[in-house]
């Protein structure tokens, strides 16, 4: 059981398209108002393919329904599927538009409810869980795949798989349970093998050390408004953004290194011609840090996890060339140089989608902005209005955030409002 649930889920998980929606024919496609959403968790052999079909396995391979909520209001198409995507779409967005998002604790509740006196959780390492151990501590959901299912009933109901993943080998769990053909009783399983012993040979530090230091340097603003009014500052971070942001930095500080932009040439990438980020996507892709799928798209307008921006930061800022690092490995990295501090618990959450104030508040302590004056020369105090911002609220951690992300600075350090409206030719876009 556990090598067709490895061996399928590492193809579902590099299928590089964010979003499937399967094309059905004049005759057959419809749209339903039906927004009932049902959770089910794997126990064993994923069930979906590469076209984000979930009806090619057994049943018996889900757990009952663990939960149930609606998803937001609205005609939906009963073609429609959202599939995660390793790296271009999170467990997160699967979920983003049930009303009531359901809370792991919550769910692991109810398998151990469900299976604690007739199965038991294994590791992909042969290990038998304890129950007690069974916690958010230890494990965490992934939702894989929303779709209509039952479309033939013309009223479908929505269906939310999930798998459970042990959380320090970042593998899926097994369920097994009486009655499944090939269920062993615990106490029959073979001895897993012991784990190696500890190397005593010194090892090359995975992790790149990052001198804090490194000598970024920034007087111009770096980030504007969606438009004059609205900032966004709580709206996801996207390829396109985040990559036009490195390269804008890099190339003020004449650090491209070999990257030389040819605007005359065939774009980068399939999906990027004609854009005014197309300079900074190519610059990644030249770092080794973007690469496209097999239709050659990258994807420029998909949200990024934190940890690719993490991934994106280190190899587009020089940090490290090393593009084959875990997202963990440049989330240590940056945290170490005391560019990423955490939640309040000092968790990286590399998982987690990033949003601009987030990834603002990393860029400003890169450039040692983090506590620039938000005062004019003359002693004018900066503000949300100074900007006409209208969505930016003074009682918001990321408000100075936000604000010395979109000013620029004379020599003196203090906002210079006249070079704020310098953009420049950063963006290389004509």
């Amino acid at each position: 059981m556990r090598k067709v649930l490895s061996a399928v889920l590492g193809v579902a998980m590099l299928i590089t398209s964010a979003v499937i929606g399967i094309t059905a024919s004049a005759d057959d496609s419809y749209y339903t108002r039906n927004t009932h959403a049902q959770f089910y968790v794997q126990r064993g052999g994923i069930q979906m393919d590469e076209y984000g079909s979930i009806s090619s396995q057994p049943t018996s391979y889900f757990t009952p329904m663990v939960y149930e909520d609606e998803l937001t209001a609205g005609i939906r198409s009963a073609d429609y599927t959202v599939v995660y995507r390793e790296g271009s779409v999170s467990s997160d967005d699967v979920i983003a538009e049930i009303v009531n998002k359901p809370d792991d604790a919550e769910i692991f509740a109810e398998i151990k409810a469900e299976y604690e006196n007739k199965g038991y959780i294994l590791t992909s390492s042969g290990n038998v869980v304890d129950w007690d151990n069974f916690t958010t501590d230890n494990y965490k959901m992934l939702w894989y795949v929303l779709k209509a299912e039952d479309v033939a009933s013309w009223n479908p109901v929505w269906h939310v798989d999930g798998i459970i993943i042990e959380i320090e080998t970042n593998d899926p769990v097994e369920i097994p349970s009486e009655g499944d053909d090939d269920y062993v009783p615990p106490e029959e399983l073979p001895t897993p093998e012991p784990e190696p012993e500890p190397s005593t040979e010194p090892e090359d530090p995975q992790t790149p050390s990052i001198d804090a230091g490194d000598g970024y340097q920034s007087n111009f603003a770096y980030i504007f408004g969606h438009s004059d009014t609205v900032m966004g500052a709580e709206d996801n971070l996207l390829r396109s953004e985040i990559s036009a942001m490195i390269h804008r930095l890099v190339k003020q500080n004449n650090k491209l290194g070999g990257f030389v932009y040819d605007e005359s040439a065939e774009p980068v990438f399939a999906d990027i011609a004609g854009e005014w980020f197309r300079s900074g996507i190519e610059y990644m892709a030249y770092k080794g840090a973007l690469t496209g799928d097999e239709s050659n798209n990258v994807y420029p307008y998909g949200a990024v996890t934190r940890g690719e921006a993490f991934k994106l930061i280190c190899i587009g800022l020089g940090f490290t060339d090393n593009v084959d690092l875990t997202y963990m490995d440049y989330a240590q990295a940056l945290k170490d140089a005391g560019y990423v501090i955490g939640d309040e618990n000092g968790n990286l959450n590399v998982d987690n989608l990033i949003n601009r104030a987030e990834f603002c508040a990393i860029y400003n302590r890169i450039i040692g902005r983090q506590t620039a004056p938000l005062v004019t020369a003359d002693g004018t105090p900066v503000t949300a209005e100074t900007y006409g911002f209208t969505d930016l609220d003074e009682g918001e951690w990321y408000y100075g955030t936000m604000l010395r992300a979109t000013s620029a600075y004379n020599s003196d350090g203090v906002v210079d409002l006249e070079l704020r409206a310098v953009r420049n030719d950063l963006d290389d876009y004509k």
